[in-house]
């Protein structure tokens, strides 16, 4: 991808609105970097399913669309649509899984629901059934077929879909949607209801995010512990941006509506670093 040559409607996009997976990316060899770009352009799509929508039925509709270009059945719509064609083209030369994205698709259902999490439990298996399985089609679009490399993306997913949940609470908030679980906060002396009205207590909720923090180290420690192949290395790079934010928001005293916790950090430099050794 050379400065003469004009990015695809995926790689604009990506580049636009999730510049830190964009900037990973690049660290694919050439001949794969638009097949990350069009997942994550995919990805970008579903998230914005919630945001598009007045109400549930509507965000249903749209998902229920996904899944019938992915299983072969709207061809024609998808051809003309600049995200559908090519990641229904990449999922069939890669040979994608289906159950992958299915499992992208009915967890995305969960974001048409203003607090979907009740317990911890239900907040992990959100990430990893969005950015975990993310990632793991990531590693297998970049030809990584071996188990270590798939299981370090699925931790490195996990931990990104944390980390950028606890990043977004200002933001989520302000659109009426919160991801923190009812059980943690409760244990925090606060409650989802008092978070969407406005009225949770800060050090409650820093003491919420601290620990669900907690969980995205844990899997990026988890993640750290597997010998992936350096042909999966441009999925797992994430990871190197995940420990830095945690590291923010720890800095912040886990007060996620501190400005400097949602400020992007492509950290060029780190993550080049880390990719000429092959660490994350």
């Amino acid at each position: 991808m050379t400065s003469d040559q004009p990015l695809s409607f995926a790689a604009e996009d990506v580049r636009r609105h999730d510049r830190e997976r964009f900037v990973t990316a690049l660290f694919a060899p050439a001949a794969r970097r638009e097949g990350l770009l069009v997942l994550y352009a995919f990805n970008l799509e579903l998230a914005r399913v919630r945001e598009n929508v007045h109400e549930a039925m509507a965000g249903m509709i749209r998902l229920q669309w996904w899944r019938e270009v992915l299983s072969g059945r709207r061809d024609d719509e998808a051809a003309r649509h600049p995200v559908a064609g090519p990641l229904l083209a990449l999922a069939r030369s890669r040979d994608l899984s289906p159950a992958l994205f299915e499992q992208m698709l009915t967890a995305r259902e969960l974001d048409l629901i203003q607090a979907p999490f009740a317990t911890a439990m239900d907040f992990a298996a959100y990430a990893r059934q969005t950015s975990a399985v993310l990632s793991e089609l990531a590693a297998a679009t970049l030809g990584a077929g071996d188990e270590d490399s798939r299981a370090a993306a699925r931790s490195v997913g996990e931990a990104w879909a944390v980390t950028g949940l606890l990043r977004a609470v200002p933001a989520h908030l302000a659109q009426g949607w919160l991801t923190l679980p009812q059980d943690v906060l409760l244990k925090a002396g606060t409650s989802q209801e008092d978070a969407l009205a406005g009225k949770a207590p800060k050090p409650a909720l820093a003491q919420a995010v601290a620990e669900l923090a907690g969980h995205a180290r844990a899997a990026l420690a988890q993640a750290r512990k597997h010998r992936p192949g350096r042909t999966a290395l441009p999925a797992l790079l994430p990871a190197t941006l995940a420990s830095a934010h945690l590291r923010t928001l720890e800095r912040a005293g886990w007060d996620v509506f501190d400005s400097a916790v949602s400020r992007p950090r492509p950290m060029p430099v780190r993550l080049t670093v880390n990719a000429l050794l092959g660490r994350f």
